[in-house]
């Protein structure tokens, strides 16, 4: 069951991250390509992940240095069972565009899921210097810290995290 509630939240977390990144770089964007991507990530919502990870190759050919493709494709593959495959695409997603914090939340999911705890964690921590307030950051790092011991520190991460996601509601 646990397993269930952690693709479902990575689904979403996945989506979230994709709209907002979508949503913030539109003017560096063409027209095609913001619909081939809403295309890729509808695909990838409604579970059809070979159709929409073809579509992902298929766009990785014609914008080969498009990091949100990139994105799209490891998240799929993580889906997929494809850990491995998804960190390949994780770093090349970070490496066109080093700037985005949950790129690096992504990629830390993945290499915990791949037992790479300090790798985790340096991505986490790199996530919260790109973006203070980002509290996914601090939330998945807390459960790394927990998994490794680090009880009292993964606390704080985890009041953070709270009261981060506490600040962002009262804004809207």
């Amino acid at each position: 069951m646990e397993q269930v509630q952690l693709k479902k939240f990575l689904v979403i977390l996945a989506l979230l991250f994709g709209v907002f990144f979508s949503v913030n770089t539109a003017n560096a964007f063409d027209r095609e390509k913001i619909q081939i991507i809403s295309e890729i990530g509808t695909l990838a919502n409604s579970e059809k992940y070979l159709q929409a990870l073809d579509k992902c190759k298929s766009a990785m050919t014609r914008y080969p240095d498009e990091a949100e493709l990139y994105y799209w494709s490891a998240v799929i593959k993580t889906h997929m069972k494809d850990n491995k495959g998804a960190l390949v695409d994780f770093n090349k997603a970070v490496e066109l565009n080093p700037q985005d914090s949950n790129v690096y939340v992504m990629r830390g999911i993945t290499k915990n899921e791949l037992g790479d705890d300090k790798g985790a964690l340096a991505d986490f921590d790199q996530a919260i210097k790109l973006n203070p307030k980002n509290s996914s950051a601090y939330s998945m790092r807390a459960c790394v810290k927990i998994s490794t011991g680090d009880l009292q520190s993964a606390n704080d991460d985890l009041e953070t995290a709270n009261k981060l996601f506490d600040d962002t509601q009262k804004e809207e």
